[in-house]
């Protein structure tokens, strides 16, 4: 009882009054006698409000219930439940120790627990970090009302973890089975009878079809001929490769570019899952490869989820050679590969060209990178001193590099998109669809 005994700051008011009173009592013995009797009537109020506090051992209940996954860059609502077992109204201030990756320490909220009603309370978190968040103790502080003198402090010691994954509510946003039916409904789809791998239906022999795809158990069932026909093969292999290099680990919006990446990579890989091709994941960086088969069966999107929540960058420049010899060994069919990096300058991007080009000699590369949009709002600004001229002209030049870093790679076959990072995941989609409208790869 004595830790969870709190006296509130009204107490310690009326305590001053009365230390001025007895000084006062010094001159005039009337304000002595005064000062007497409001000290006897606050600690009888004390007494009162301390019985009424403390005599349920348990006034209240509580329990916190967290998402069972959070999403990276996303709003996320926690919710709390306080059950009031006693008869009295009680106001309340909460105190919540927050995992330590959203670096708040002053969260607080106040609440009234009427008597033995439940009451929930919400509230919002944003995580900027993938990984294990991790809740800790709930305090509540409980007095009768707004001036009252006591406190009871009481503390629920549960602790509670949540992962963190990669932004799944992004596709609430971006609408992709509407966005991917559409398409489907506007693709004039061009059959060709046995030219392909994909079986579509048996059907009666006409002349001109071509005799190797005659079903001879069906035709002995029917009693005349029946072939096989044959469509183009619409599920493809679509990689997506991702940069795990020091160049992914710049900051944007209190998250890293990887994390960006990593949210387009995930909305691309549902994407493409939807449009019966097969997805796959490769990430790269140094020395070593991350690497998932292309498959198109919703499992493996839960895999590729795996991958992407464990996946983090290093300081080291990433080899793009080691990329082109993993591709080479482990990826035979003709594949889409879209490539999420970034490149510091023109230099940076000549440096990697060749292992580039050469890829793109056996599969179709797109290449994502990213446009820095906090320069690109510093230029579009009219500079009023010397130092905003450098800095328009520094961003300027930055900027004029990245279109010069499209525009070369785009010389050489090799297709590019340069977008902000918070517009990666809709217009990576929307790259993929008009491949697959072209009939490019």
């Amino acid at each position: 009882m004595i830790k969870s005994f709190y006296l509130t700051r009204n107490t310690f008011i009326w305590l001053g009054v009365c230390v001025v009173l007895f000084s006062f009592g010094l001159l005039n013995q009337a304000f002595f006698v005064l000062g007497k009797l409001l000290f006897f009537l606050l600690w009888i109020a004390v007494v009162l409000e301390t019985v009424i506090l403390f005599r349920n051992t348990e006034p209240i209940e509580a329990n916190r219930k967290l998402p069972s996954i959070l999403s990276n860059g996303d709003v996320n609502w926690i919710k709390l439940k306080i059950k009031n077992n006693t008869s009295h109204n009680f106001l309340a201030k909460l105190i919540e120790d927050l995992p330590e990756q959203l670096q708040i320490r002053n969260w607080e909220k106040e609440s009234i627990f009427k008597p033995n009603d439940i009451t929930e309370i919400n509230y919002d978190i944003y995580p900027k970090v993938r990984g294990l968040y991790l809740w800790e103790n709930l305090t509540v502080f409980l007095q009768i009302k707004k001036y009252s003198l006591v406190m009871r402090k009481e503390v629920f010691e549960f602790e509670q973890e949540s992962a963190c994954y990669p932004s799944f509510e992004q596709f609430k946003r971006l609408h992709i089975n509407a966005v991917v039916n559409n398409q489907q409904s506007n693709e004039k789809v061009v059959r060709k009878i046995g030219q392909s791998l994909e079986f579509e239906q048996i059907k009666d022999y006409s002349s001109g079809d071509d005799y190797r795809h005659i079903n001879w158990k069906a035709s002995a069932k029917r009693g005349n001929l029946m072939v096989n026909q044959y469509q183009d093969e619409r599920s493809q292999d679509i990689y997506c490769a991702v940069d795990l290099g020091r160049t992914m680990k710049m900051p944007f919006n209190q998250q890293t570019l990887l994390d960006y990446a990593i949210n387009g990579c995930l909305a691309l890989s549902k994407t493409i899952i939807t449009m019966s091709d097969r997805a796959g994941f490769l990430g790269f960086s140094y020395e070593k490869c991350n690497f998932l088969p292309a498959k198109k069966d919703l499992k493996h999107f839960g895999k590729i989820t795996e991958k992407l929540y464990n996946i983090e960058t290093d300081f080291k420049e990433s080899d793009f050679e080691m990329l082109y010899k993993f591709v080479r060994l482990n990826i035979r069919q003709r594949s889409l590969l879209v490539i999420f990096t970034n490149f510091d300058s023109v230099n940076a991007m000549h440096r990697n060209l060749p292992y580039l080009r050469s890829l793109s000699r056996h599969h179709l590369l797109l290449l994502v990178f990213f446009e820095n949009s906090e320069i690109a709002q510093i230029v579009n600004q009219q500079a009023k001193d010397l130092k905003e001229i450098y800095n328009n002209t520094i961003g300027h030049n930055m900027l004029y590099q990245n279109k010069l870093i499209a525009k070369e790679l785009e010389k050489h076959g090799i297709k590019a998109l340069l977008t902000r990072p918070e517009n990666l995941s809709s217009q990576v989609i929307n790259q993929y669809l008009e491949i697959k409208k072209k009939r490019i790869l």
